[in-house]
């Protein structure tokens, strides 16, 4: 059920990244020729999409993990070899 759920938040969180990405590609364009003030404001609303992407990936995974019996709040399980 969770799964079905995710799916349309990872589709929209690709959309977003893809759309993050064509504005990067356009800013690059902008500051070629000479326009930063432009390539800036698409810069940051590049990162804001990109941010949206990443929330939505956050959500979809939550959700699969709640289904199958994961605490979506915790992803830390403490087996973690790596020291602090």
């Amino acid at each position: 059920m969770n799964n079905e759920l995710s799916a349309p938040l990872r589709e929209q969180a690709l959309e977003a990244l893809q759309e993050s990405t064509k504005m990067l590609e356009v800013a690059c364009n902008l500051l070629e020729q000479g326009n930063r003030k432009e390539a800036k404001r698409l810069q940051r609303e590049a990162r804001t999409k990109r941010n949206v992407s990443v929330l939505l990936m956050v959500k979809a995974n939550a959700l699969e993990n709640t289904s199958r019996g994961k605490s979506a709040s915790h992803p830390y399980d403490g087996k973690s070899s790596i020291g602090h």
